[in-house]
């Protein structure tokens, strides 16, 4: 990359040195990050952000605001497991590091993208850093299955029988799309007693 011409004011140089800010900043937006999310992390301004995005991709970022679904998680089994690996990803690199929070989410989804290869990577940049703010409000937490042992993520204030596991209760419906496995038995056995507010899981991506 060549030398930025990035003027930081020096509130900013004082939160962290000048050269791993940037390298933070650079990694987050070479994978996709908006400014917003940059700012955020980096604790840079507005301008310096936006200005090292065009400095990155040659041009200003999308317009609009940054889309935003709190359920995103439960909406397919899909969304839960490529959440799932970043979740654990993150917790596990959390208790093993020194790095700062901003650090530690850019390498928790530079390891995602390895672990996922060539596959469609359904979690996006912009996404994780959205599981990591649910993460420390409390608005999600990790859940260990009882069959398969693995901890998946889950929205804390569902009620137990609606926090499924993305390998145990997810099913492969006619059009080739997953599904949550047992929802879908459930409307069909009692749809009196069903609770609406749940069939949101049942929407595919």
């Amino acid at each position: 990359m060549t030398e930025s011409h990035l003027r930081l004011t020096p509130k900013e140089t004082d939160i962290l040195g000048l050269k791993r800010k940037l390298d933070l900043a650079k990694g987050i937006i070479e994978k996709g990050g908006r400014p917003s999310i940059v700012r955020a992390v980096c604790q840079i301004s507005k301008a310096s952000a936006l200005q090292f995005h065009k400095e990155i991709h040659g041009q200003g970022p999308s317009a609009g605001l940054l889309p935003y679904d709190p359920d995103w998680i439960a909406k397919s089994p899909q969304n839960c497991l490529h959440a799932s690996i970043y979740f654990n990803i993150f917790q596990n690199i959390s208790s093993n590091s020194k790095a700062c929070k901003g650090e530690i989410y850019l390498m928790s989804y530079t390891l995602y993208e390895q672990i996922i290869g060539d596959k469609p990577k359904v979690l996006n940049i912009n996404r994780a850093w959205h599981i990591g703010q649910q993460l420390s409000m409390s608005y999600i937490c990790g859940t260990t299955c009882a069959r398969c042992n693995s901890t998946y993520v889950s929205i804390k204030e569902f009620p137990e029988p609606y926090k499924f596991c993305p390998i145990c209760d997810s099913s492969i419906d006619s059009t080739g799309r997953q599904k949550w496995k047992q929802l879908q038995q459930g409307l069909k056995k009692n749809n009196k007693n069903f609770c609406p507010q749940y069939i949101l899981h049942t929407d595919g991506i």
